[in-house]
């Protein structure tokens, strides 16, 4: 009799850990990303589009996940002429890669505001980053949560233009290699 009792607790207890893991569907129409950029002198600022992706969740707390970024949603609201440029060839070539893509491979979700590490790939080319992520709201039904001011340099990627790193006579035309990202996402089951 206690063999069976026993089976069926164990059972329960697997039942439980697995049914507390969820795979949520990132809502692209919900979640943002907002890129600034500086150079010697000003900056510009825009927003790019989440096309899809999901993130992985136990007891509302993120494990892992990954989203696409959609390369031409690719917007600078102050300056449309540097939009098209910035999908040229100088920069992203968005004919050639009309996607980039991020994938969680590991969370530290021992502080109070999670580490996300991941593989951003850009232009086929992969760098792991790492950026704290706050999770401002979590149900049972999703997920909300923002990345404020993720630091990416462009050179990992290979876009070259204007950087004084590989020009000395750009004078205050030199753009900084560094951009910032800030990233808000909803995710819902």
């Amino acid at each position: 009799m206690k063999k069976p009792i026993l089976f069926l607790a164990l059972i329960f207890a697997i039942t439980s850990v697995f049914a507390q893991k969820t795979t949520l569907k990132i809502d692209s129409k919900a979640s943002s990303i907002k890129w600034v950029a500086k150079k010697v002198v000003g900056g510009h600022e825009g927003t790019i589009n989440i096309k899809n992706g999901t993130l992985q969740t136990e007891k509302n707390k993120i494990t892992g996940g990954e989203f696409v970024i959609d390369m031409n949603s690719m917007l600078c609201p102050d300056a449309p002429k540097l939009t098209d440029h910035l999908k040229n060839e100088d920069f992203f070539n968005v004919p050639q890669y009309g996607t980039a893509k991020l994938v969680i491979t590991k969370v530290d979700n021992s502080k109070a505001n999670p580490v996300i590490t991941g593989n951003l790939t850009i232009k086929d080319k992969t760098k792991a980053i790492s950026f704290p992520v706050k999770v401002t709201n979590a149900t049972a039904n999703g997920l909300e949560a923002e990345a404020i001011g993720i630091k990416i340099n462009r050179l990992d990627f290979d876009i070259k233009y204007r950087s004084a790193s590989f020009f000395s006579d750009l004078g205050n035309r030199a753009i900084e290699d560094e951009f910032t990202l800030d990233v808000k996402i909803k995710a819902v089951k």
